[in-house]
């Protein structure tokens, strides 16, 4: 008995924009764009689909890899697990 595989050939399917190599959808971060220098967003727990120590580590990533510049405050918890934190832009 052989073993066969079969491949199906599509055409016209969407390819998914990819974020930090994830396949993640970018749109979810767009908001961070619309930042004008000294505006500012809190994130806490109670914030659907983010969480504050994941906003903060992308908030960093992008410090690195644009000419925006962000600083972000811990508001309530610990910085190694914050429960609520504020980002500004600062330039």
């Amino acid at each position: 008995m052989s073993n066969t595989n079969v491949i199906t050939i599509e055409q016209n399917i969407p390819i998914p924009e990819v974020v930090n190599g994830r396949g993640a959808n970018s749109a979810k971060w767009n908001f961070i764009n619309n930042l004008e220098i000294t505006n500012s967003f809190y994130i806490n727990g109670n914030t659907p689909d983010y969480k504050p120590a994941t906003v903060r580590s992308h908030v960093y990533k992008l410090n690195g890899t644009t000419d925006r510049k962000y600083t972000v405050r811990t508001l309530s918890g610990h910085n190694s697990n914050p429960l609520s934190i504020r980002v500004w832009r600062i330039a």
